[in-house]
């Protein structure tokens, strides 16, 4: 006797957004993650220490922050930070053949010093263009900005869909200085001139008939009272009259009848402690650019806040999912003790409305 099973609905086609019609074409699914620079940690106790938590080598933590990537579902998109070379290349191993991915180093503009690399899924995205800038005011040469403690740049890359009339996805990958408050408050000021001079120029050098996402996500390291952060999200025009983006944070720009919350920790940063420790914080994001209000419409509108949920992104894109993904695990299947690296994933599902 043949029995016959009907295969049961794609989930991410029909779960991934509250409107069933939409189809998979019409959402991204974008992650981020600061690995943890490979420094040569050695696997061992120190004398005196019994922290579970305590940074592992790169050699154990890498296949489990892949893992945790990949068992999430479908990603188009991937930003990772504080990635030496042979990162790079472990990454892309583990990966697989499927993503491309573009970065330079940030020393020399070429392999030395860490990456801010772009992975993508290239069954499904072609490369259009993609450069580095460096967060300084020389954005074009390997360079130290304000009172960064070390060189910072942003990854800017534009993707196109293969499919017929595929439509065009601007990425950038970003990490902020550590150190320097202002060299993090005035990058968000240069990051926002300078993504939305490359988007300009892309769209018409390619003759873009519908406008693309952009896309903003990396390790800011600047909590949500810092300048850096408000500067990025800040609806208003800037203060050099610039034309700019200003950027809506997912985790507060989620605009979903299904997930009715952000999901997972709300900190992004961990260190390698135990929960609870003071470091924590929220400081890694996923945005959208959007376009900032007139004088006029500010005028009109003096009710309207930042992160209420009303805003609306460039082209029409949604934040529909939002996940923070923890990187311990509790009862890990071999017994393995440790976080993967001392910041959480964040994922985010966008869709066009």
């Amino acid at each position: 006797m043949v029995t016959r099973i009907e295969p049961l609905p794609n989930p991410i086609s029909n779960s991934s957004h509250d409107d069933p019609s939409v189809s998979e074409g019409d959402m991204i699914h974008v992650a981020t993650v600061n690995v943890r620079y490979d420094n040569g940690t050695k696997s061992f106790n120190l004398p005196g220490t019994d922290n579970q938590y305590r940074e592992k080598p790169w050699s154990e933590r890498k296949t489990r922050l892949i893992d945790c990537l990949l068992s999430t579902g479908q990603l188009d998109v991937i930003g990772f930070q504080e990635v030496l070379h042979s990162q790079l290349l472990d990454i892309q191993n583990l990966l697989g053949e499927v993503y491309g991915h573009v970065g330079v180093g940030r020393d020399d503009g070429v392999e030395a010093g860490e990456y801010s690399p772009i992975f993508y899924d290239s069954t499904k995205f072609e490369m259009v263009k993609w450069t580095t800038i460096w967060l300084s005011p020389t954005p074009d040469k390997p360079s130290k900005g304000w009172d960064a403690a070390l060189p910072r740049i942003a990854t800017l890359l534009t993707l196109r869909r293969r499919e017929k009339n595929g439509g065009i996805v601007h990425a950038v990958n970003t990490h902020y200085d550590h150190l320097g408050i202002r060299a993090r408050a005035e990058s968000s000021l240069l990051i926002r001139s300078q993504i939305y001079n490359w988007v300009r120029r892309i769209e018409e050098d390619e003759k873009v008939k519908e406008e693309g996402p952009v896309i903003l996500f990396g390790d800011f390291n600047s909590p949500s009272h810092e300048a850096g952060y408000r500067n990025i999200t800040s609806s208003h025009a800037l203060p050099s009259g610039q034309k700019s983006f200003y950027f809506l944070d997912s985790f507060t720009n989620l605009s979903s009848t299904l997930q009715k919350r952000p999901y997972g920790p709300v900190h992004t940063y961990t260190d390698f402690a135990p929960p609870g420790s003071k470091n924590a914080t929220r400081i890694d994001f996923i945005m959208l650019g959007a376009i900032p209000i007139t004088a006029k419409e500010e005028t009109d509108d003096r009710e309207r806040t930042e992160g209420d949920g009303s805003s609306r992104s460039r082209g029409g894109w949604q934040v529909v999912r939002y996940a923070c993904l923890d990187n311990f695990v509790e009862g890990d299947v071999e017994g393995w003790t440790g976080r993967w690296s001392d910041h959480r994933a964040v994922r985010v599902t966008i869709s066009r409305s």
